[in-house]
This record gives C-alpha cells, sequence and structure tokens, in this order.
C-alpha cells in the first residue's frame, strides 16, 4: 500500500515537472532570441544551512518542482500555482518576486497572461499567503492584457481577419474581437457603414451579431438611419440578436407608409421573429406613448436600457456617414429614448394633438443630452404657450425652461401674457418650484416689456425678491422636538460648512424656510410635532419656495421602518438612522445631494441667480411706466444690501424704492465703522439718489443721529469722514427733487 501511494506521488511530480517545463522547451525552439533571466538570488552568508534545505525535504512534489530550477517569468509563474497548491506558499511567494524583478514591460506581461491565463492569476492574487506579490503582479498582468486586447491596431487586423477565405480564421477573428468587448463596437459600426468596405458588411454584420448586447445600441441608430440598404443590415443584426425589446423601435418602420419597401419589409420579418407578430397601429400607439412617459417618469429598469459599462448615446456624424458614440448619464438615455418613441408615435398619428404634445415635450426634455439631436427643437405647429402649459402640467421642467426661454425670442406680450381667464403659463411659471424655471420665466417677462397690468403680475416683483435675497452663505434648517438634539445636528451641519437653525416644532420650521431662499436642505426628527411629520412634508412640498428643499428623516429606534415609508412616498427625502460621528453624517449629506442632481440648485447657481434677479430688479425700478410694485421685494434686498457680492447692485434697486425703510438701511450700512469701504460708498451712492427722487424719508431722530456720528468721526481715517459727510449733505435735501 506504501508502496503504491510513492508510486502516485513520484508519478504526480513528473506530471507537474512536465508541465513546467514544456512551455519553456517549446519557446526556446521557436525563438532565437533566448527568454529574460532571472538571476538566483546570492545565498545569504549567514544562512543556516540546513534550514535552507528544509523545503526539499517536505514532500517528493515540492522537491521536484525546485529541482527543475525555474528561471523565466513563465516558469516561476506555472511553479508558484503548482506550490500554491501544494500549500507551500512561502516558496510560491519567492517565485513570484523574482517575476516582478524581471520588471517585464507591457508586452511580456500581456505575453505571460495569455500564456498562463486569468484563472491563475486570480487565484493568487486572492491567496493571502502569497501577498502583496501575487496582488500585484495578477493586476499587472490584468492591466496590460486589457490594454492588448482594447488596442486599436490589433481589432483593425481582427476587422480585415473576417474577410479570411478560411471559416477557422473567421472565427478567430470573431472570437478575438469578442474578448475586446466595447472596444471593438465602434470600429466594426465604422466598418458597417463604410461605402467602400461594402463587400464585408455580411462578415460585419455577423461580427456584430456575437458582440451581443452591447452593439444593439449602435445597430437602433443605423436603423433609423436614412440609408436604406443600411438600415436593413442593422434590423436584420437585431433580429438575430433575438432581444425583444428592440422590437419597440421597430414599430415606425414596420407601420408607416412612408417607410422604404425593403425596410418595412426587414421591420415586418424582425417584428414576426421577435414577438411574433406586428401590432395594430392602435396598439403600436398605446405602446410608444406609454413608454416615452414612462422614460420620462423615470419608469424604466436600468439593466435593460444601459447595456454596456458606459452609456453611450449613439449618433451619425452629420459631416460623414459614420456613426459616433457620446458618453452620457443613465437619464440622458431615457430621455433621448422617450424623444424618438415619442416621435414615432406622432409619426403615426400625425392630427392627435396630445401625442404631438407629448412628442414635443419629450424632445426639449431629451435636448440637454448631447445638445445635437436629430429632432427638431419645437414643432411649430404647436403654440410655445401650449407647450408650455403642457410640460408643467406633467412636471417636464427641463422642457417648461427652454420654452420660457424661447417664448422671449418668439413672442409678443399681448400674445403671452394676457389672457381672458386667469394667468398665461409664463405667468404660472413664476409660482413653479423649479428655480430655473421661475428665473427662465421672468427673463422673458422682463424681456417683453408688458405695458399694463396682467394677471399675476405681482407675482413677478415677489419672486424676484426672494431669488434675490441671498445673504451668501449655505443654510439648512433641523427640526427636532429635543433641543440639545437638535443642537447636535446644527453643529455637525455647521461643521460641513451651512448656517443651521434649529427649531423645536414643524410650523416654525416651514414659516422659516420659505423666507430664506439659502435654505438648501432640512433635517427633520420623526417625532416632530406641531405638524406631525407627515403633515410637514405636504407643507413644504405645496410652497414653491420649499417645495426642492431636500429632506433627511432622521429616525430614532423604532422609527426607521416609517420614516423609511413616508421617504417612499417623498421623492425628495431619504431615510437615515440618527448619526453617530461625523463620518456617517457626512454620507448622509451626499446621499441627500444625489437625489435628483440634474435638478438641485447648488450654492454657486443660487448666488448667480441672486445677481441677475438683481439686475432684473433693477431694470425694472428703472422703468418709467413702473408697473410693478417693488415693496413687495423690499425684505430680501435689505438681506441681499449685506451680501459682498451683492451689495452694489441690491443698493442701486434700493435706492428706486420709495420707503423710509430703504433710506434707513442704506444709511446704517454706509455708517458702520466695520464694513468694507467699497459697501458703504454703494449705500451712500444709493442714498443720495433716493434722497433726489423722494426726499428725505428718515425721523428727526434718525437725523440727528447722523450728525452725531459724523461730529465723533474726528479721529476717523478720510474715507470715513468722506461717507458721512455726504450723508449729511443729503440730509439737508428735504424734498423731492423738481
Amino acid at each position: 500500500m506504501h508502496y503504491h501511494r510513492r508510486n502516485v506521488v513520484l508519478l504526480t511530480s513528473a506530471l507537474l515537472v512536465c508541465w513546467l517545463i514544456a512551455p519553456a522547451l517549446s519557446q526556446e525552439k521557436k525563438e532565437k532570441k533566448a527568454p529574460p533571466k532571472i538571476e538566483k538570488p546570492a545565498a545569504d552568508a549567514k544562512a543556516d544551512p540546513a534550514k535552507e534545505k528544509t523545503p526539499l525535504l517536505d514532500s517528493p512534489a515540492v522537491a521536484a518542482i525546485l529541482e527543475t530550477k525555474p528561471v523565466t517569468p513563465l516558469e516561476c509563474v506555472k511553479a508558484a500555482k503548482i506550490l500554491v497548491d501544494l500549500n507551500r506558499d512561502d516558496l510560491a511567494k519567492s517565485f513570484l518576486k523574482k517575476t516582478l524583478d524581471a520588471k517585464l514591460d507591457a508586452g511580456g506581461l500581456a505575453d505571460l497572461g495569455e500564456q498562463v491565463g486569468s484563472p491563475v492569476f486570480l487565484e493568487l492574487s486572492r491567496r493571502a499567503g502569497v501577498q502583496p506579490e501575487g496582488r500585484q503582479l495578477a493586476d499587472a498582468v490584468s492591466e496590460a492584457v486589457a490594454a492588448r486586447l482594447k488596442d486599436p491596431e490589433r481589432i483593425a487586423k481582427l476587422i480585415e481577419q473576417l474577410q479570411d477565405p478560411s471559416p477557422e480564421k473567421c472565427l478567430q477573428a470573431v472570437v478575438g474581437l469578442q474578448s475586446s468587448g466595447e472596444a471593438a463596437i465602434a470600429p466594426l459600426v465604422a466598418a458597417l457603414v463604410d461605402p467602400e468596405r461594402e463587400a464585408q458588411r455580411a462578415n460585419v454584420r455577423a461580427a456584430l451579431v456575437e458582440m451581443g448586447r452591447a452593439a444593439r445600441d449602435p445597430l437602433l441608430a443605423i436603423a433609423r438611419g436614412s440609408d436604406p440598404k443600411l438600415a436593413v443590415e442593422a434590423i436584420q443584426s437585431l433580429a438575430a440578436m433575438k432581444d425583444p425589446g428592440v422590437a419597440i423601435f421597430l414599430y415606425l418602420p414596420a407601420l408607416s407608409e412612408k417607410s422604404d419597401p425593403a425596410v418595412r419589409a426587414a421591420a415586418v420579418a424582425a417584428l414576426k421573429q421577435l414577438i411574433g407578430g406586428v401590432p395594430s397601429r392602435n396598439e403600436a400607439l398605446k405602446s410608444l406613448t406609454g413608454a416615452a412617459r414612462n422614460y420620462l417618469d423615470g419608469h424604466y429598469r436600468l439593466e435593460n436600457l444601459v447595456v454596456t459599462k458606459k452609456p453611450m448615446l449613439w449618433r451619425r456624424d452629420a459631416a460623414t456617414p459614420q456613426y459616433k458614440a457620446i458618453a452620457c448619464a443613465p437619464n440622458d438615455l431615457a430621455r433621448d429614448a422617450a424623444a424618438r418613441l415619442a416621435g414615432d408615435a406622432c409619426a403615426l398619428a400625425l392630427d392627435d394633438r396630445a401625442i404631438g404634445l407629448l412628442y414635443a415635450t419629450a424632445v426639449l426634455e431629451a435636448v440637454g443630452c448631447d445638445g445635437n439631436l436629430d429632432f427638431p427643437v419645437l414643432d411649430k405647429k404647436y403654440a410655445y404657450n401650449e407647450v408650455l402649459e403642457y410640460a408643467m402640467a406633467n412636471h417636464r421642467m427641463q422642457a417648461a425652461v427652454m420654452v420660457a426661454d424661447a417664448l422671449s425670442r418668439n413672442g409678443k406680450a399681448d400674445e403671452l401674457l394676457y389672457r381672458d381667464a386667469g394667468p398665461a403659463p409664463l405667468a404660472l411659471a413664476l409660482q413653479s418650484p423649479d428655480r430655473r424655471l421661475q428665473m427662465a420665466a421672468l427673463e422673458t417677462i422682463v424681456r417683453l416689456k408688458p405695458t399694463k397690468p396682467f394677471a399675476g403680475s405681482s407675482y413677478v416683483p415677489r419672486t424676484l425678491g426672494f431669488l434675490a435675497g441671498s445673504s451668501g452663505s449655505r443654510h439648512a434648517v433641523v427640526g427636532c422636538p429635543n433641543a440639545a438634539e437638535g443642537a447636535e445636528l446644527a453643529g455637525m451641519l455647521s461643521a460641513a460648512g451651512f448656517v443651521a437653525d434649529t427649531f423645536t416644532n414643524g410650523r416654525e420650521l416651514v414659516s422659516h424656510a420659505a423666507r430664506s431662499p439659502d435654505c438648501e436642505l432640512a433635517l427633520i426628527d420623526m417625532t416632530i410635532d406641531r405638524p406631525t411629520i407627515d403633515i410637514l412634508l405636504q407643507q413644504l412640498r405645496h410652497d414653491p419656495r420649499t417645495a426642492s428643499i431636500r429632506v433627511g428623516l432622521i429616525a430614532r429606534d423604532g422609527y426607521l421602518g416609517r420614516a423609511e415609508r413616508l421617504a417612499g412616498l417623498d421623492p425628495l427625502s431619504k431615510a437615515f438612522s440618527r448619526p453617530h460621528d461625523d463620518k456617517a453624517f457626512q454620507w448622509q449629506l451626499e446621499q441627500l445631494a444625489a437625489i435628483r442632481p440634474k435638478e438641485y440648485i447648488d450654492f454657486k447657481t443660487r448666488q448667480q441667480q441672486a445677481a441677475r434677479a438683481l439686475e432684473l430688479l433693477a431694470e425694472l425700478s428703472e422703468s418709467s411706466d413702473k408697473l410693478y410694485d417693488l415693496r413687495g421685494a423690499q425684505d430680501y434686498l435689505l438681506v441681499a444690501l449685506y451680501n459682498p457680492k451683492l451689495t452694489a447692485k441690491a443698493a442701486a434697486v434700493l435706492a428706486n424704492i420709495n420707503t423710509a425703510e430703504s433710506q434707513r438701511a442704506l444709511v446704517e450700512l454706509a455708517s458702520r465703522m466695520g464694513q468694507p469701504m467699497f459697501e458703504r460708498q454703494a449705500a451712500t451712492k444709493a442714498f443720495r439718489k433716493s434722497t433726489q427722487q423722494f426726499g428725505v424719508l428718515l425721523t428727526a431722530e434718525e437725523i440727528r443721529r447722523q450728525y452725531d456720528r459724523y461730529n465723533a468721526s474726528e479721529k476717523e481715517d478720510a474715507d470715513t469722514q468722506h461717507v458721512l459727510g455726504l450723508i449729511l449733505d443729503c440730509l439737508e435735501v428735504r424734498a423731492p427733487k423738481k
């Protein structure tokens, strides 16, 4: 029995040695240049000879491996693999180190990867006993192999090899292209549409089919192109992929009388192959419009939409027959799909007003994808007002913003602002929760220069004032019935760069948030009352000033389940356990910021909007007809006055408001010793203009205080004395300028 076991061990050792040295012997015969040598390290003079020989005596298999004296990187890696299998990680690690010390270039590492195989390196990267060498070598080999597979020259040669008369060579080319993955898609597409390579199309098309779902989107783009021959090729390829998900994109070419006969026949055949038949026109319209709405609403499975590692939009280059891929976000793909499907529905039902409005809105939503769609920006047969109204009613804010902006260049005040009953869509846009839409509508209304009041005209100064009233800091609100716990959350917010205000009841929180244009988010304890959290959320969402605030629902023990259910009903909310350290709290803030990132108005954008709103207010305040009562914006202007980046603009508007409060605010700012001199000078200039227009509106006590300030400034700097002196000069004006 022992004799038999010894024979098995020796036989195993012999086979392992043969596996180790056979490729090396074969390589020596094929190559004139010897493989790189790895010098055996010199023996350590202090080492114990007895200890050095110990590993050789472990087993015949280990001894046999060491007896082969591996030299080349390939031999060392194979030896390491065998030693790992024999549980001699210590010896395996030394051979991996020798391989790393050889410092192979990218080509050598890629050769090593192909000769040994990725499973071996994957095992070495995960084996704890051979780290860090195992992981370092595996990573280097993996990177080199990936670079070789994606090499454009290699891919180009494989595409040429597709034309080889040998079926075996052609199959090898397809396998090679598949190993290149997504990197081979664009070159294959270029070869398919190249008019000079028409004879190669059949093989290229077959290779694209073998590439699987990664080739789906470029083939869909080609199928919708203007070249009938290429469209047929693409449709046949899509059918061969047997993916039912592409069927809906073939409804239009299969059902439209305007389709090229060959394209229509190919689409009909593909639909029969993919879904068993061709739908009726009504069935197709229902499916197309339903899918378009789902894509716009975000109701889609991401894995069905994004079929490659990086979402890409495929577009035909207008100057060439080639197609190009444009990197995008999953939302961009969804909007693009919505526009295409709605367009197909519109082409099948030209006289359907509702479908036409859906299409126009979907197109405008999709334009933000790459700015180079094949669609018209807006179908002129639909009135701009009508599209704006439809977009707002269906919460398509990207489309609404674009229409509101277009209205200023394509309409007149009489057409766009006046209705027999109720406010026009532009005026209603001022009450939208989307600040970008508010700004676009304000820009348009001011540019239209209406000469008489219109329904909703009072929204203009109030909305401009709210957007303008930035303090220059990021703000947040905290709602917690326990004041100490609320203060703790506020402290964390402060460390994250926010000015946080805390409230122990919901009523005060909502009231404060509605007055603060800087408020970006709210952290609310689930146990808040007056009102309770569910009613509080509704109040926030129903006020356009607070509707877009991101809300973190903070749940103490026992409340997390309810918080998650409530967050599921409110798309701008997230449920969190109470944070116990700064790291957890920072993660929660990142989660809130990630909610609908394209709709989020960051601090920089808020400051830009505030500056522009002040410029529009200044333009209105200088208007001779004085259509708007700007006193509704005054409270927000008083806040902006102390924002260094907005001081001059806010002061210029206050100069044109006939109130004692505006004059008082300008005088107080000009007289403050701690304020920057440029702010004080801007306030003084505005105060002079105000008194010239409206006379002095300050009380006798306030005037007397100014004389006291001037008299007390004897030791102040010359600029301060000059400013205070100018204020006194203005105070001598007792009546409006005639």
